[in-house]
């Protein structure tokens, strides 16, 4: 999951920075015209930036809930990385030093709980796997019904005016940021799926989990078309 933000949160620092460069080379540009922004304007630029950001969102939180639901799938490697028990010397609750005479050596955890996983003793949290379904589910639906409303109006609105190169603008952040992470999460997702499944260590804590990847990628791919043929679509209506 770590991958997976780190990916998230590059693609937005990336097309922060180009939209800051774009804006001040634009204003540059018309700096002697008179800059008027109506209140239909703003009001487009509005719907569209949270349009954006509350499918952004709701991306995040479907990956997060297919990741979790594959650890129910395929085992908790694959989607979660597990951790190491931790052995720890007996003290001497007198001498405060290591009781070497004491045999009863208990490994715990300092993560999760101790669980038995393809027949290795490993710490897990299993709190993981159900915090990534409720939060998952919670976010998407959350995110998905705020993006609709916002949507619907903004089709409203553009039955009287469609402000074209704010459309244009939309599409094409849209398809640069999930064209990127398809590109991204489409070589990486098959790497670490082909280790897991013909290449995986018999240490279940050097596994690298697949899960997460792959869910990115089955949730950016069909973004990415769909943005695809919308930019298609407004390059042929310039036409």
């Amino acid at each position: 999951m770590g991958i997976i933000f780190f990916i998230i949160s590059t693609i937005f620092g990336v097309l922060f920075t180009a939209g800051v460069i774009y804006l001040i080379v634009h204003l540059v540009q018309k700096k002697d015209e008179k800059i008027n922004l109506k209140t239909n304007t703003l009001l487009h630029i509005y719907l569209y930036v949270i349009s954006f950001v509350t499918l952004a969102i709701a991306v995040v939180g479907t990956v997060i809930f297919l990741n979790a639901a594959a650890s129910y799938k395929f085992g908790i490697p694959f989607s979660y990385q597990v951790y190491e028990l931790i052995t720890t010397e007996p003290i001497d609750k007198i001498t405060g030093e290591i009781d070497i005479t004491n045999s009863n050596i208990e490994p715990t955890c300092y993560q999760g709980e101790l669980m038995e996983i393809a027949g290795q003793k490993t710490c897990f949290d299993t709190t993981k796997q159900k915090n990534g379904i409720v939060n998952g589910i919670t976010l998407t639906i959350s995110m998905l019904i705020l993006f609709a409303i916002h949507r619907l109006t903004l089709l409203s609105l553009e039955k009287k005016e469609i402000i074209m190169w704010l459309k244009k603008a939309y599409c094409f952040i849209s398809l640069i940021m999930y064209s990127a992470l398809g590109i991204v999460s489409i070589p990486v997702s098959i790497y670490l799926l082909i280790n897991y499944v013909y290449f995986k260590p018999e240490n279940v804590h050097k596994i690298e989990a697949p899960g997460g990847v792959i869910s990115l990628a089955l949730v950016s791919i069909p973004l990415w078309i769909v943005f695809l043929i919308s930019t298609l679509k407004l390059r042929k209506t310039e036409k």
